[in-house]
């Protein structure tokens, strides 16, 4: 078409007819730019379409993610809500001068127990690789970056703290109480059992030192559960977002 143009005024050139190859010239500089209009708007497109792949790619990945955090941390409350039970109840079998049994030894073993959280990470990564632009939306980049930038973060951090407190404070003080400590091969969910037996079962029943670890024990798995709550009740408002918006577009 262009060359076909070309011609047309190289005729009127000869012709002496400046008019009318003006006209052409300029006819021709506006095909050129129409094209190069459409080149860009095409190369737009086809951006735009590889994006929003991309971007339920990813999101679905997130969701997964999320779907294994969800189960995740869900079986950290209930065995911090355990681990308080089993400090009840070793409290109140002292209380009531309880014998020692098996069954009480491995609740003294259970004492121990540090709940350790793991968060998936993979589908944020490919995101942060690939680049928030790709997401459509400001409410899914505000909360996905929320999510695990302060919450998984947060989490993180507190959970480093409990087991620092619960290893180097905690668990020292709490063996001297013991003198053979056992763990057996049979494990209860993802917990190896373990049986402590302690030195004088009857000086464990008066000791309000003992009874303030027990106490102290309890009041970190509260403080767990409280953070549990909080990190689910984000990931589950950010999942059904993300789980909306695939729905709609995927």
């Amino acid at each position: 078409m262009i060359k076909f143009f070309r011609n047309i005024r190289k005729s009127l050139l000869h012709e002496g007819k400046t008019g009318k190859y003006l006209k052409y010239a300029l006819g021709e500089i506006v095909l050129v730019v129409i094209g190069i209009l459409i080149a860009l708007q095409i190369n737009n497109w086809n951006e735009d379409r590889k994006n929003a792949q991309m971007e339920i790619q990813v999101l679905r990945e997130i969701s997964e993610n999320l779907g294994e955090d969800i189960l995740s941390l869900e079986n950290d409350v209930q065995l911090n809500q355990t681990s308080i039970q089993n400090v009840r109840y070793i409290a109140k079998a002292l209380k009531n001068n309880a014998s020692l049994s098996d069954s009480l030894m491995r609740r003294f073993g259970f004492v121990t127990f540090s709940a350790t959280y793991t968060l998936k990470w993979s589908g944020y990564k490919n995101l942060s690789n690939i680049g928030f632009h790709i997401l459509t939306k400001d409410s899914l980049r505000e909360s996905i970056t929320n999510l695990y930038e302060t919450h998984y973060s947060f989490i993180k951090e507190r959970e480093a703290a409990a087991k620092k407190t619960t290893y180097e404070y905690l668990i020292p003080r709490y063996l001297e109480y013991f003198e053979d400590l056992k763990t057996v091969s049979k494990t209860v969910g993802a917990i190896t059992s373990k049986r402590y037996s302690p030195k004088d079962l009857e000086t464990l029943k008066d000791d309000s030192d003992f009874s303030r670890l027990l106490h102290y024990n309890e009041q970190i798995k509260r403080d767990n559960l409280y953070d549990l709550d909080l990190t689910l009740m984000q990931i589950k408002k950010t999942k059904k977002l993300i789980d909306n918006h695939l729905q709609i577009n995927d």
